[in-house]
């Protein structure tokens, strides 16, 4: 396996993007498996089927409105906020059967981000939050289910590989606050304010016990950007915005 710690992009969709890159070269066997982290400036990530919910288009007014352009991920979950405190991971494979692995892969990241934080002397654990963004089982929580999420996770599948990713929350979580409080009362769904806090660690403290997780795990080499890969991502550029602010 292979690393890559892109750093601080420009925009959110060159991350998306670099998502995207990987996936093609691990399915087409031009890549082994990889690690990816990387961070941007404020975005809201919604999913396919939120865009055909009642109340999208007053949701991406309401972010944009609030500084955080949407884009459309290509996983599934729900609808997340990132800024620069938090830090976008995912881990990328080929696949035999697009029909197996959904459960342990994200069993597998979920315990790789726990394994992290425990690095840093935070006790967290896999497991559900009270009315959380992204809601889900493989969830990241702090303080048990009524607690804090640090983590939502999210999957990609197609024919020859897989990409399961999160979205993990560190710091300067009080400005995703109102985003996702608009954003979620936008489309009917329920959000807990108190639902996500910041770790008491920092993002660059966080990506580091990161990669030295995935280090251990599976003894991982660093790999720098290249610049190949980098402009591939920056061609997708359009792919990720919501057809009507194409």
């Amino acid at each position: 396996m292979e690393i890559i710690a892109a750093g601080r992009l420009e925009t959110p969709e060159e991350g998306f993007g670099l998502q995207q890159a990987i996936l093609e070269d691990v399915g087409a066997g031009r890549r082994p498996p990889t690690a990816l982290l990387w961070s941007s400036g404020p975005f809201v990530a919604a999913t396919r089927p939120e865009t055909r919910r009642e109340g999208f288009a007053a949701a991406v007014k309401t972010a944009s409105a609030l500084g955080f352009p949407t884009l459309v991920r290509n996983s599934g979950g729900g609808a997340v906020a990132a800024n620069e405190g938090t830090l976008s991971f995912s881990i990328t494979s080929a696949v035999e059967d697009l029909r197996s692995g959904l459960y342990e892969r994200y069993a597998e990241l979920s315990s790789l981000i726990v394994g992290a934080l425990r690095r840093l002397g935070i006790a967290a654990e896999t497991g559900e939050v009270e009315g959380a963004f992204c809601p889900g089982e493989y969830s990241v929580r702090v303080g048990g289910p009524g607690g804090t999420k640090v983590a939502g996770l999210a999957q990609r599948v197609t024919r020859h590989a897989a990409r399961v990713e999160a979205l993990i929350l560190v710091e300067s979580t009080r400005e995703l606050v109102p985003v996702l409080e608009a954003f979620y009362g936008a489309l009917g769904l329920p959000f807990r304010p108190g639902s996500i806090g910041d770790l008491p660690v920092s993002a660059a403290e966080m990506r580091r016990a990161l990669v030295r997780e995935v280090e251990r795990r599976y003894g991982a080499l660093r790999s720098p950007l290249e610049e190949e890969l980098a402009r591939r991502a920056r061609s997708l550029v359009g792919t990720w915005r919501p057809a009507a602010l194409s």
